[in-house]
């Protein structure tokens, strides 16, 4: 048979042969990836040009952000990170890739993106629908999100802050030292529990996590993993989706309990719709019919609320609390401003407390140097190409701003890596800084829809606790050592939060 197909004679068998094919395939596939390819002329590492597989495994290691960070050093503000991937770190990028261009095609979400929340059939988040139902949703959703609401959702957030400070009381007078990046998560996740289904998760009550809240810290690793298959094989593709059939059951386990716990709290509050409990949805139900928003696009939204609008506001708080830590000077001038500005503890609302200067700068530059979401939001270049940041990229090309990148970028910030509050607040030194090289809450048409809420939890979480204790360190916030690029932390969509472990000194009880 060999002679048949006249193979030569240095090769002894047809497997070789077809070990030479595939070499040559490959040897083909790099050359025209280093050459030919429409990204050949955009900088970056060889290897990264040819394979997937090096950002795969910085995904996979949760060092995908703070990497590409150290590649946007090397070579630049646009750097190739995969054969048809680049990367971004300037201000005009953010415009360019996120936001909305008159005479431009907004460019939709990679494929290769993974939602929060899978998608019912027929039915996708907010976050995941086209731009005609992201519309849609988005307008009859964005009245719960409205400043109005807030106003009124306001009692709702200072009840669970007062069990927050209530618990935190009690291990000031027992002095015990707690982890203050778990009471943060109970109060967020309590929170965001009570608004998206008129019920707490009972976190603050139990001082435990609900076993939802450890599913999501889990489905969040999953999605990195899932992530990586995408990257790997074509999304939706045979190979792609038998790797996913490869991983341990578990994986998907974790998101099947998220969706059907959100289906049944959503229903159960949906029985009760004349309820007067000024929650997401309470204020649904008033858009619902007007917008046409399906039942399932409740469900999946309100899934897609408890992650979103829990775990990224506990990551900044637990960030910036890091970084009062590790900048005591800066900590002592934002407890001395709640302290004299407010003459008791019903003084510390809102309303009040978006006056403090130093709290909002001390904010602002949290989510600068510590952006809950570091990782980039990949988005594909649409039909025909377009400009980002004055360079032309061919259609097809998946494109992100990396937000670590961005705002770690010194042609952005001068002393990217230092905290510096100081910065907002008009402080000469600061002066060239670039603020639209952040954009934590994304920017355009597609951003986050929580932002006002995120931002009132912060600071009403800030100012009281800050009111009434001297939080102290009882380990220096060690595994937050922000030196050489975070190098003990770990982000995959969101960060891998270390504990904080702490003490408090109730200075209300003197």
């Amino acid at each position: 048979m060999l002679e048949l197909v006249n193979i030569p004679r240095d090769f002894r068998s047809l497997a070789s042969y077809c070990c030479l094919l595939v070499l040559f395939w490959w040897l083909a596939i790099i050359i025209y990836r280093l050459t030919l390819h429409p990204l050949a002329k955009f900088p970056g590492p060889k290897v990264n040009a040819v394979s997937s597989v090096p950002g795969i495994i910085s995904l996979l290691k949760g060092r995908l952000p703070l990497d590409n960070k150290l590649l946007h050093d090397k070579y630049g503000p646009v750097v190739r990170v995969s054969p048809n991937e680049l990367a971004f770190n300037s201000a005009q990028a953010w415009e360019d890739i996120y936001g909305h261009r008159q005479g431009h095609t907004n460019m939709h979400k990679s494929p290769v993106h993974v939602g929060s929340v899978d998608n019912l059939p027929g039915v996708t988040t907010l976050t995941m629908a086209d731009d005609d139902n992201h519309a849609r949703q988005r307008r009859a959703l964005s009245h719960a999100f409205s400043l109005k609401a807030l106003t009124e959702q306001e009692d709702i957030i200072q009840h669970f802050v007062n069990k927050l400070v209530t618990n935190v009381r009690a291990m000031a007078q027992q002095g015990v030292e707690f982890n203050l990046v778990d009471w943060l998560n109970f109060t967020t996740f309590d929170i965001i529990g009570d608004l998206a289904f008129g019920e707490p998760f009972g976190c603050l009550d139990s001082g435990k996590f609900h076993f939802l809240v450890q599913a999501i810290f889990e489905n969040i690793k999953a999605g990195a993993i899932e992530h990586a298959t995408r990257r790997f094989a074509t999304p939706g593709s045979t190979f792609q989706l038998f790797l996913m059939s490869m991983l341990p059951s578990k994986f998907k386990q974790f998101r099947r309990n998220h969706l059907d716990f959100s289906r049944e709290k959503a229903l159960k509050r949906l029985e009760n719709e004349n309820l007067e409990h000024r929650d997401f949805i309470w204020y649904i139900l008033k858009q619902r019919e007007k917008y046409d928003l399906k039942l399932d696009e409740i469900i999946v939204n309100s899934g897609l609320f408890i992650v979103a609008g829990s775990e990224t506001t506990a990551n900044l708080l637990s960030g910036l609390f890091a970084r009062l830590f590790w900048n005591p000077d800066k900590y002592r001038i934002l407890r001395d401003e709640i302290r004299t500005s407010f003459k008791s503890e019903g003084e510390i609302v809102y309303d009040n407390l978006i006056k403090l200067p130093y709290l909002n700068a001390v904010i602002e530059e949290a989510l600068r140097v510590h952006p809950p979401v570091p990782t980039g939001l990949l988005r594909t270049v649409p039909k025909g190409g377009d400009t980002i940041d004055g360079y032309w990229v061919p259609e097809g090309t998946h494109v992100a701003v990396g937000g670590w990148a961005a705002s770690h970028n010194p042609l952005n910030f001068k002393d990217p890596d230092l905290f510096v509050p100081e910065r907002w607040l008009h402080d000469r030194q600061y002066s060239t800084d670039n603020k639209k090289g952040m954009a934590p809450f994304s920017l355009g048409p597609r951003g986050c829809i929580g932002k006002h809420l995120s931002y009132l939890e912060m600071r009403v979480i800030l100012g009281r606790l800050l009111w009434n204790f001297d939080i102290i360190s009882a380990d220096n916030a060690a595994m937050w050592d922000p030196s050489r690029e975070m190098h003990k932390m770990r982000a995959y969509m969101t960060w891998q939060k270390p504990d904080l472990k702490c003490k408090a000194v109730d200075v209300r009880s003197k």
